[in-house]
């Protein structure tokens, strides 16, 4: 998800042009049957199957991506004390409250905008701010300031909540930095992402347990597009990229581990079974193949799009990150740094519409594909025409803007904002290897 929700309207939404489906190309979105089958996708791809990173190769790959990436840590090594200072500067981000917003389709106050920074209580942090662990128990909002209240830039809209910055899973570990004022909300750095949760939704517990959370090591990966389990009284979601702690496993079923929050607000583990022939699992990260990327893309074709995961669904970066979380690559959560962090990057400025083609040619299916304020997932070539699949907010057809807000391939024909097609947009290249 980017944060500059007022340009992702305009541009990152994604306008485009919607053309006539052709028997063998599909010029712009196109719902032609084979083109939207990963099987398709990968009998084009004479290496589909064939390995892009051994599991050392994943795991160096990770180290540099962190290396790289402000936003990105391995919380294994996460200082257990942090200063004053630090924290501050991670909170005191108040740079959308000088926009107008909207609640409930009404403006929001100068007193409201106040009332959200009192709640940052940033006079209550220590000089020494002491590291707290914990545990998501459910699928939660990370939010941009401690309110569970939706702000739009539009007084219609209901889709792009300026507060909004993306969702965790089930037992994401979390590094807790600070309480809200009304002791509702911690703001809290997970593995790629600092915001505020509420506090009933994650479960305190000592370092060592959390640590078996930040490195499990046995464990079930979710490859479907989510999978739902009873978990106390509820059925919690996990969305595709989620890891289950494995402890176990009987003759047709593992035995995973589920994190709830008890009446103290401590994390408690609840045994779950998970039959071995779900589809929507896999012991361990899948292979790094493009195969298994384009298959885990296709999971989600013609879901909703979800503005940092809002609709239990995907935005375009969100997309991405699920899909190669499959393969136990952790990317950054935001497009921006998607296209800059470490792996084999192109880079498409300045060329011809000609050179572009003969580059994203040369691309491993699966790599992405970065302009200014979205990406997308390289799918192939049919007739030199490239394709990708991508979760696409609005589009334009006959010179007007319209709402596509799912999940969709296309080709790079699309037009933007800015008159000229998405293959001229592209500024990077990215194959993560």
């Amino acid at each position: 998800m980017l944060k500059s929700i007022k340009k992702t309207l305009a541009i990152c939404a994604g306008l485009v042009m919607l053309s006539s489906v052709q028997i063998c190309l599909a010029t712009g979105i196109t719902t032609q049957a084979n083109f939207i089958s990963p099987d398709f996708w990968n009998a084009q791809n004479p290496n589909a199957d064939s390995l892009i990173l051994d599991e050392k190769g994943v795991a160096d790959l990770n180290k540099r991506i962190i290396n790289e990436t402000k936003s990105v840590y391995n919380l294994a090594v996460y200082p257990q004390t942090l200063t004053s200072a630090s924290v501050k500067t991670k909170i005191m981000d108040y740079s959308l409250l000088e926009d107008d917003l909207y609640l409930r389709g009404n403006k929001v106050s100068d007193n409201y905008k106040g009332l959200l920074r009192e709640q940052t209580n940033v006079s209550a942090i220590p000089a020494n701010v002491k590291v707290q662990y914990a545990v998501t128990v459910r699928r939660t909002p990370v939010r941009n300031l401690p309110t569970g209240e939706s702000l739009f830039y539009y007084a219609g809209d209901t889709n792009f909540d300026v507060l909004q910055e993306t969702m965790l899973d089930p037992g994401e570990p979390l590094a807790v930095l600070h309480q809200s004022a009304n002791k509702y909300f911690y703001y809290v750095q997970a593995k790629n992402y600092a915001g505020w949760i509420a506090r009933t939704n994650l479960a305190m517990t000592d370092r060592k347990t959390w640590l078996e959370y930040v490195e499990p090591k046995k464990f079930l990966v979710v490859t479907g597009k989510e999978l739902v389990l009873k978990t106390g009284a509820e059925q919690v979601l996990y969305q595709q990229g989620s890891v289950l702690p494995l402890t176990g496993e009987v003759a047709n079923s593992y035995i995973v581990t589920g994190p709830v929050r008890n009446k103290q607000g401590m994390l408690q583990k609840e045994n779950l079974s998970v039959l071995k022939a779900n589809p929507n699992v896999h012991k361990g990260y899948l292979p790094y193949t493009s195969k298994n990327l384009i298959n885990a893309a296709f999971k989600f074709y013609n879901s909703p799009y979800g503005w940092g995961g809002m609709k239990d669904s995907v935005d375009c970066s969100s997309l991405l990150f699920n899909v190669y979380r499959t393969v136990g690559i952790y990317l950054p959560r935001n497009a921006d740094e998607q296209e800059t962090t470490a792996g084999a990057m192109v880079n498409l400025e300045g060329m011809t519409t000609e050179q572009r083609k003969v580059q994203l040619g040369a691309l491993i299916p699966g790599a992405a594909l970065a302009m200014p304020n979205h990406i997308l997932i390289y799918l192939g070539e049919v007739n030199n025409e490239a394709y990708a699949i991508h979760s696409l907010a609005n589009y334009v057809e006959d010179g007007t803007a319209k709402p596509a807000m799912k999940v969709v391939v296309s080709d790079l024909n699309l037009l933007r904002g800015n008159g000229d097609n998405y293959l001229n947009n592209i500024t990077t290249a990215c194959e993560y290897r």
